[in-house]
């Protein structure tokens, strides 16, 4: 029996993955952080007690609703343990993304990754690895290139730490009762990607789990353009961050699989990119039966495209949407309409700011009750008179403007709706 399935982003939400913050956030010297911390341009430091405290309050109010939290790393120490083949699966991939080359670096690092326990190769896979812990000390006396100044600084790493994962949406997404293995934009974000093809290759729990897109594509995608509509119907943000190249391979892989893919039509939306809202799950996301949340931006004028199965096996047909986003919703969800809760109106500068941060990036945990960030008071305020349920946090150390509530966590299993 599989132990996923998502057949829309609105059932009663039972199970989750997720990634508490951990030392991994911490691995930076004076100076270091905006190299290792290459997505928080804007920030200088990462406070991880505070974002802990805020993943805490999360995983306490998704336990108080019913849902189980699995988390990664242990997850992975389990898959790592549960299989002779996981291991080494894992660090020859590991090597071959950590952006270090050549037989002496990659030599090394095999080795202090082939020695390591379970609970330390995790560890040095999460939080990166540098030139001190992997290269031992020569002194000038005995090397060339440390007598010259040419030696590798100690401190200097050789794969970054993976300091974004506490955004388990984007990696991988669950569709139906597989999972889409993501190609993600970044290298350091690709290389999250694998250990989560070690959990849904080899974990007992999810190694059967079908897999409809693989990330080692040679076009990029990412969870957060990626919303489940229905049983039947997929829609997916054509993003900075998501190919249409991407949309193309997912939608052979899923209406063509020989896995019995349950999706019969992907919609595609075309999306701007607007300050930190990258992905189609800051713009939109289904929150009711009939109902959506929608930034403005894209609710009258954004591209929209129908891909079905074509004739001959392995082809697909494309089909360019007149109509509008609401017209395409209820066409995908075979209803006679739906509602687009608009995030305009009000105070204007207030609307931007909250939709800057977040306002429409909220996680369903049953039709209609819904998980929202709590500073974003105009929007809630809507989202209440529209007779929806919240559940408001505050995550600003986590997010930082970069996500809402649902990047925070991977669903893994909804209720079927009736």
């Amino acid at each position: 029996m599989s132990s996923i399935n998502i057949r829309s982003d609105i059932g009663k939400l039972k199970s989750v993955l997720v990634h508490r913050p951990g030392h991994e956030t911490q691995n930076y010297l004076s100076g270091e952080f905006a190299q290792v911390f290459t997505l928080r341009p804007w920030s200088s430091s990462f406070d991880t007690d505070k974002a802990q405290h805020e993943h805490d309050r999360f995983t306490a109010m998704l336990k108080a609703e019913g849902v189980e939290c699995l988390y990664l790393e242990t997850l992975l120490r389990e898959a790592l343990d549960a299989t002779p083949q996981a291991r080494p699966h894992l660090i020859k991939s590991f090597l071959a993304e950590s952006g270090a080359t050549g037989d002496e670096l990659q030599g090394a690092m095999r080795e202090l990754l082939e020695g390591a326990s379970t609970e330390t190769l995790v560890r040095l896979v999460l939080d990166g690895m540098r030139a001190g812990e992997v290269l031992p000390p020569i002194s000038a006396k005995s090397s060339l290139a440390s007598a010259t100044g040419e030696a590798f600084d100690e401190h200097m790493f050789l794969a970054n730490p993976l300091n974004t994962i506490f955004f388990t949406r984007d990696p991988v997404t669950a569709v139906g009762n597989g999972v889409l293995l993501n190609h993600m934009y970044w290298p350091e974000r690709n290389r999250e990607v694998l250990l989560y093809e070690i959990i849904f290759t080899y974990h007992p729990r999810f190694r059967d789990t079908p897999k409809w897109f693989k990330h080692t594509s040679s076009y990029h995608i990412e969870g957060g353009d990626v919303l489940n509509l229905s049983n039947d119907a997929l829609l997916v943000g054509l993003s900075q961050r998501t190919e249409a190249a991407a949309v193309d391979t997912l939608a052979r892989n899923l209406l063509w699989s020989e896995s019995a893919s349950p999706i019969t039509s992907l919609y595609a939306v075309e999306i701007p990119s607007t300050g930190t809202r990258l992905h189609l799950d800051t713009y939109l996301n289904r929150i009711d039966y009939d109902a959506f949340i929608v930034d403005p931006h894209i609710l009258d004028t954004a591209r929209l495209y129908l891909i079905t199965k074509g004739r001959r096996a392995g082809e697909i047909r494309v089909h360019a949407l007149d109509g509008g986003l609401p017209s395409m919703l209820a066409q995908a969800l075979h209803l006679p309409a739906v509602t687009c809760i608009n995030c305009a109106g009000g105070n204007s500068q207030m609307k931007e700011r909250e939709l800057e941060n977040n306002a429409c990036a909220v996680l369903c945990l049953a039709p209609g009750r819904l998980c929202t960030f709590e500073e974003n008071v105009q929007t809630n305020t809507l989202l209440e008179k529209s007779g929806m349920e919240l559940l408001p946090l505050r995550a600003e150390e986590l997010t930082a403007g970069y996500g809402g509530a649902n990047c925070l966590c991977l669903p893994l299993w909804r209720e079927d709706l009736v």
